[in-house]
């Protein structure tokens, strides 16, 4: 084929000549082409900024071919329909009309064989009612949650007056035999008086007796006394927000002596150091859970087939606040579980009945209700630490 001839235009006339050069038909002629031209270069523009913008869409190849090629060509085709109106250059036409042929041709194909990818996309429908669905499931989640934290805090509860009760039968126990030996030897002398059978060394005996019975009941129930008000604060403080100013040393004091039956009789000592001036406004269960939590882990997983531990608990204020430097000689935490250790329901004993809430709540009472940080350091056989800092007023 001789190009040359094929974009010679000398012997065609032009498209004019068909309209008999009447301005009506061949203007309206002219701009319908041309402002269809305009219109394809345009859908065209958009597409590649679609294209370019949205980098997730799936085979973007077929959207420059489907829309770029097919749009270009059939713009510059309307275009070149415009200018054959008064230059007859036929040639370069039918090429642009091959050139929109063979894309259309080309898409008409693919399409058939991209068509199911694009049809197993969800559809804007489709995606709001699994974002409905997912966003129910996660409330309910979030329920679930909560009131798996609360039977944790209960549980807590729980565990404080098992102790308490088991630590409280020793001193009233004790009271009431002391009660009953004073109740025998009074009858003892009431009888010998009403026969006249009273000694003097009778008397002193009974007045000895009366006055160790009295002192075993005295110091007994005192004792009793003490831990009814160590856990009467610490269990109101659990079950209801009550902010006030407390001492910290004090309330530490009291949380310990609830604690103290899980390690009587055993070789697992609790040290606490901390100035009786140091005061703190909040809510004091939030302490009172975060110490239990760390004493219960210590316990159950830091001291576990070991015989001895110790646990160092240490309170100082400073210019961040206060500090609370807790510390325990067990078998540590590895760096694997170290970075899980405040994921909720974590926890390496899932079938000892171990929720894995335990350092999720204590984290949250950290971040939330103190208004502090939480660090922990951990190493195999070399114990476990936990640094909290929290300002001394959270008001503030």
């Amino acid at each position: 084929m001789d190009l040359t001839s094929y974009f010679d235009s000398s012997n065609f006339m032009p498209h004019g000549m068909c309209y008999l050069w009447r301005p009506d038909i061949l203007w309206t002629s002219v701009i319908s082409d041309v402002v269809t031209a305009l219109a394809y270069f345009s859908i065209t523009l958009a597409v590649i900024v679609f294209v370019n913008k949205r980098k997730d869409l799936p085979y973007p190849w077929f959207f420059v071919l489907a829309g770029s090629v097919i749009f270009l060509a059939c713009g510059f085709s309307h275009l070149i329909n415009a200018i054959v109106i008064w230059e007859p250059i036929y040639g370069v036409s039918s090429i642009v009309k091959a050139i929109t042929a063979v894309t259309s041709l080309a898409t008409g194909i693919v399409i058939w064989f991209v068509l199911p990818i694009f049809l197993s996309l969800p559809s804007p429908s489709m995606l709001e009612k699994k974002n409905f669905a997912l966003t129910e499931s996660l409330e309910q989640l979030n329920v679930a949650q909560n009131h798996l934290v609360e039977s944790k805090k209960m549980a807590s509860l729980g565990n404080l007056v098992a102790g308490v009760a088991h630590e409280i039968n020793t001193p009233i126990g004790t009271a009431i035999t002391a009660v009953s030996h004073l109740f025998d030897t009074t009858n003892t002398l009431k009888n010998d008086i009403s026969q006249n059978n009273l000694t003097k060394t009778q008397l002193t005996k009974f007045i000895e007796d009366l006055e160790n019975s009295t002192a075993l009941i005295s110091s007994n129930l005192s004792r009793s006394a003490d831990l009814v008000n160590s856990f009467k604060q610490v269990a109101v403080d659990q079950s209801d927000k009550h902010l006030r100013f407390y001492k910290v040393k004090k309330y530490i004091d009291e949380i310990l002596m609830t604690i103290n039956p899980l390690i009587k009789n055993t070789h697992y000592t609790i040290n606490l150091e901390c100035d009786d001036a140091i005061e703190v406004w909040g809510d004091p269960s939030d302490l009172a859970q975060i110490i239990t939590n760390f004493v219960m882990n210590s316990l159950k997983h830091g001291f576990e087939n070991t015989e001895q531990g110790n646990i160092n608990i240490e309170v100082t204020y400073g210019n961040c606040g206060v500090l609370l430097n807790y510390k325990d000689s067990g078998h540590g935490i590895s760096s694997e579980h170290l970075d899980k250790l405040y994921e909720p329901f974590f926890t390496t004993k899932r079938g000892s009945g171990n929720s894995g809430l335990g350092m999720h709540i204590v984290y949250n009472l950290v971040t939330q209700s103190l208004k502090g940080t939480i660090e922990c350091f951990s190493e195999i056989n070399k114990g476990t630490q936990f640094i909290i800092k929290f300002p001394s007023d959270i008001r503030a």
